[in-house]
C-alpha cells in the first residue's frame, strides 16, 4: 500500500463504518473485530471517483453498485449512500487542498 493511502484508509473506514456501513458491521469493528478491511475496496473506488472529479451522484453510485455486488439487491439506504459520499468528497477536497 502506497504511504499516502496508509494516512488516508483510516479516515475511510470511519466513514464506512460509521456513516454507510451496509452490513451493519460497525458495532464489531468499534469493539476491534478483524473485519476493518472489509470495505477497503469499495471505500478507495468512491474516494478514486472523487478525486477525478466525480459529484456526490457518481460517488453514491460506486457505492450503491458495491452494495449490489455484497448481494444487497436494491442497495441499501440511499441516505447513509448521500452521507457518506459527502463526506467521501469533503476528505478529496482536503486531500487536494493539502
Amino acid at each position: 500500500m502506497k504511504p499516502d493511502m496508509r494516512d488516508l484508509l483510516p479516515r475511510l473506514r470511519q466513514i464506512g463504518f460509521g456513516c454507510w456501513d451496509p452490513l451493519g458491521l460497525s458495532e464489531a469493528w468499534a469493539e476491534g473485530e478483524p473485519m476493518a478491511d472489509e470495505y477497503d475496496s469499495c471505500l478507495i473506488s468512491a474516494f478514486a471517483k472523487a478525486v477525478n472529479r466525480g459529484g456526490i451522484g457518481a460517488i453514491c453510485e460506486v457505492l450503491r453498485e458495491a452494495e449490489v455486488r455484497m448481494g444487497l439487491v436494491d442497495g441499501g439506504p440511499a441516505d447513509c449512500r448521500e452521507r457518506a459520499a459527502r463526506e467521501i468528497l469533503k476528505s478529496a477536497c482536503r486531500r487536494a487542498a493539502g
